[in-house]
């Protein structure tokens, strides 16, 4: 907008229109609480003092024939923020802005060709009004955006602190009951304690969705991020392919879940730990657990059944044959096919391993103390990978 002295029948109609701001603004809340759905539900009174400053602010602007300037700008861009938090979307804000304006323009023209003002001089300032409320809008937009994004930080923060404080039992059950119903969720009802790690291939948005049950018209669980992994509680069991690592732990009550989290974290470390995708429990996943867990037991069966074959890839190829034999219920033609190979070189390599470490796997006792000396080996190498 170029600066230029305004004549005078503007000033007066801008000066009229100024000294009627409050009148003016009720009568265009009025006008949008009838149209806008959003604005229907909000006390106009509670409306009406933000709506009279902007309205202020953009008449002193166009009295004074320029552009607003930041601080001005910051008027709108705060009004902004108060819709936003109002529970007003943007799409009905600006909605009501545009209601807004074709109102005022009315309100110019009428006004205006009662105190004699041209035609010309209307236009002109019905196109300065046009740009100068073009610019407010996108501060008013702007503002709205930033409460947006303030509040979903805030809701994401107590959705955060609830799940944690579900999953860890800091919350009493009067608590959870009360907090849980802001999510619609029965507190009733039992849920199983998840937990799921991210991937570079599967980051915690996409996870989460995987993992969210859904159906029905009710939500069915409640996760969050908590120390970097998706964790928190969920009714049902994920299906499908999840190409990570997810541990699951008993159905219980709200107020009783710190041990079924306990066991879901389990789950999840030791499937993490092997390799292993998808969704475990500590039952499926057998001795794995134990495995990882009792490293001392762990390294002194790895040097009684590993250690003696040395490095060598003769070695490995003994250890290999001898990990899948005990593995594929100790047959040896399971074993061939899996490893493509002939059923005699299969039945050397776990004879020269038995020799090698001095045990017969026909022994019960001696086979699981080799099966877990081999799982130690299988995480040393995961972990040097």
């Amino acid at each position: 907008m170029v600066s230029r002295p305004p004549p005078a029948d503007r000033r007066a109609l801008l000066a009229r229109l100024f000294s009627h701001a409050t009148e003016l603004t009720a009568k265009t809340i009025d006008k949008m609480r009838a149209e806008i759905p959003t604005y229907a539900r909000i006390d106009p009174t509670v409306l009406l003092p933000d709506a009279v400053r902007t309205v202020q602010q953009l008449l002193r602007t166009l009295a004074a024939e320029r552009d607003l300037t930041d601080s001005e700008l910051a008027v709108f861009t705060a009004h902004g923020e108060t819709r936003g938090r109002q529970g007003i979307p943007v799409t009905e804000m600006l909605r009501g802005w545009r209601l807004a304006v074709r109102i005022a323009i009315d309100e110019v023209v009428t006004a205006g060709r009662r105190i004699g003002i041209s035609d010309g001089e209307l236009l002109e300032l019905t196109n300065d009004i046009l740009a100068l409320t073009d610019t407010a809008i996108l501060a008013v937009a702007r503002g709205h955006l930033d409460a947006e994004f303030q509040q979903t930080r805030h809701d994401q923060q107590h959705r955060t602190d609830l799940v944690r404080g579900i999953l860890f039992g800091t919350l009493g059950p009067g608590e959870i009951r009360l907090q849980v119903e802001r999510y619609g969720l029965d507190s009733y009802r039992e849920f199983h304690a998840i937990r799921a790690r991210p991937s570079a291939d599967l980051p915690a948005d996409p996870l989460t969705k995987l993992l969210e049950p859904f159906g029905g018209d009710r939500p069915h669980g409640l996760l969050a991020v908590i120390d970097g992994d998706v964790a928190g509680i969920v009714d049902a069991l994920p299906s499908g392919d999840i190409g990570t690592a997810v541990g699951v732990g008993p159905a219980v009550r709200l107020d009783r879940m710190e041990p079924s989290f306990r066991r879901a974290t389990r789950a999840m470390a030791t499937a993490d730990a092997f390799e292993l995708t998808g969704v475990h429990d500590l039952a499926d996943l057998g001795l794995l657990p134990a495995v990882l867990a009792d490293t001392e037991v762990g390294e002194e069966l790895f040097n009684r059944y590993i250690t003696p074959l040395g490095e060598s890839d003769g070695a490995a190829a003994l250890l290999d044959t001898a990990q899948h034999y005990l593995s594929n219920g100790m047959r040896v033609d399971h074993v061939a096919e899996e490893m493509q190979l002939h059923t005699n070189t299969v039945r050397y390599r776990l004879r020269r391993y038995q020799e090698l470490v001095g045990i017969d796997l026909a022994d019960a006792d001696r086979a699981l103390e080799a099966w877990w000396a081999l799982q130690r080996r299988r995480l040393r190498r995961t972990h040097r990978e």
